[in-house]
Formats: structure tokens, C-alpha cells, sequence
């Protein structure tokens, strides 16, 4: 059963966004948003368990693959910046419930983050991937910075997973508003 949308409701979508019982994102826009949110917890799990092990081979390997999919991440959250404004895909969020601004700060955060660790990975020298590749060098080398980059990207990317926490409950008051039968 589906309820009848208010004018305030629809007066809530965006040019591009469908109001009603239909999907409201297109299919590739909820694609990219369940990638970058199996992408941030893959991220966020991977560095604290290369914190937790230090040294060794397993290590090592997880700290390869958080820099390959951090960057894949990047890379990603722009594509998915662009898609939104191509699309003109804005936010279904209530006004009032705070969703514009959290999705502000969490976009920021998805493209600070990354790029913060990137900074100091290249500060430290520790640019390369498998296969004989390396991420370039978006930091000069060796200025002893590492340690506050690397700090930075730590603090900041905890202050991510507290802001994806407050994300998911609007969203889920949002679902509670709208009804379940509108997601």
C-alpha cells in the first residue's frame, strides 16, 4: 500500500528525482552509494587491523590494499560527485532533519580522508602497490610531515565513522517519516 505524497513531500525531490511509489535514485546512484559504504568500513576495518599487527607480512599487506582501495575511494567519490551534478540528483532528506549538511560534511570527509593519507604516505616514501606500480607523489618526500598527516587521516577518518553513524539514523528516521514502502 502506498500513501499519497503531500505538496510540501514533493516539493522535497530535486529536478531528476521521482516523487511516489517509484524509485526516487536511479539504479547507478544507489550502486555508487553501497560501493563507497563497502569501501569506507573495508577502509576503516583494514587500518585499524594494520594498527593493531605492526609489523609483518600481513600487515603489510593490508596496508597495501587500504592505499589501493583509498584510492579507488577517492576516485569513486568524485565520480559519484559528478554523477550527482550531471544528474541533478539532490538529497530526498525532510527539510529540517539535518541530511544536506550531514552529506556536505561526509562528501568532504570521503575526499579529505583519502587525500590525507595519500599526503603522507608520499611524505614517508611508501608509495608503492603490487606489480611494481606506485600511487604518485602528491607530497614532497621526506619533509616530516608523515607523522601529522598520517595523524590527521587516523583522527579524521574515526570523525567519518561517527558522522556515517549519524547518517544512518536520519536516514532511518527519514524511512520511519516517508514509510517503508518509498525506499
Amino acid at each position: 500500500m502506498t500513501l499519497p505524497l503531500s505538496r510540501a513531500e514533493i516539493a522535497d525531490f530535486g529536478p531528476g528525482q521521482q516523487a511516489g511509489p517509484a524509485r526516487i535514485f536511479p539504479r547507478l546512484s544507489i550502486l555508487l552509494h553501497w560501493l563507497t559504504a563497502l569501501l569506507v568500513l573495508g577502509m576503516f576495518m583494514t587500518g585499524v587491523m594494520m594498527k593493531q599487527l605492526g609489523d609483518g607480512p600481513l600487515a603489510n599487506e593490508l596496508y597495501t590494499l587500504h592505499k589501493m582501495a583509498g584510492f579507488g575511494l577517492l576516485v569513486l567519490v568524485l565520480l559519484r560527485l559528478a554523477y550527482r551534478v550531471a544528474m541533478h540528483l539532490a538529497g530526498r532528506w525532510r527539510r529540517g532533519a539535518g541530511g544536506h549538511a550531514v552529506h556536505g560534511v561526509l562528501y568532504a570527509g570521503l575526499i579529505v580522508v583519502p587525500l590525507l593519507g595519500w599526503a603522507g604516505i608520499s611524505d614517508y616514501g611508501a608509495r608503492a602497490v603490487h606489480f611494481g606500480l606506485a600511487l604518485p607523489s602528491i607530497w614532497p618526500e621526506g619533509t616530516g610531515y608523515a607523522g601529522l598527516l598520517f595523524s590527521a587521516h587516523a583522527w579524521l577518518a574515526f570523525g567519518l565513522i561517527a558522522l556515517v553513524a549519524v547518517h544512518i539514523g536520519i536516514a532511518l528516521n527519514d524511512y520511519i517519516q516517508r514509510g517503508a514502502q518509498r525506499l
